[in-house]
């Protein structure tokens, strides 16, 4: 009965130990549809905030590497179309965030050209008003 006991245990953590190399086998041979999708959603929203324009090379890098992952899944190399995929994520989201910030210093440049008129347009008005 102990000898059964003993057994059944190393079958057991034997299955187990099947279980994990099989099911993490079979992780790798799936494509990454999920981060695919996800780097081209991001490339897109990054396109949306004009980052074509504040950010052209990141955004490249972001669309060259959703191009190799695709590639990489024709070729059944699932593993490096992950990492691409992955890649193109954080290109395309660097990308935005650069987008962004462009725009923020655009605006503020253009509030300060904006104030800068409004002072020399004051003073102009002062002056005419002392020379009454």
């Amino acid at each position: 009965m102990v000898e059964m006991r003993r057994i059944l245990q190393q079958l057991t953590g034997t299955g187990i130990m099947l279980g994990v190399l099989i099911l993490g086998g079979c992780a790798a041979k799936v494509a990454p549809v999920e981060s695919i999708a996800n780097a081209e959603m991001a490339i897109k929203i990054a396109q949306e905030r004009n980052a074509a324009t504040y950010s052209p090379l990141e955004l490249r890098f972001a669309e060259d590497k959703l191009k190799d992952a695709k590639l990489a899944v024709e070729k059944e190399e699932f593993e490096k179309a992950r990492r691409l995929a992955e890649e193109a994520l954080m290109d395309a989201r660097f990308a935005e965030a650069k987008a962004l910030s462009g725009k923020a210093k655009k605006l503020a440049q253009d509030m300060r050209q904006n104030i800068e008129t409004l002072r020399q347009e004051i003073e102009r008005t002062q002056k005419i008003k002392q020379q009454k």
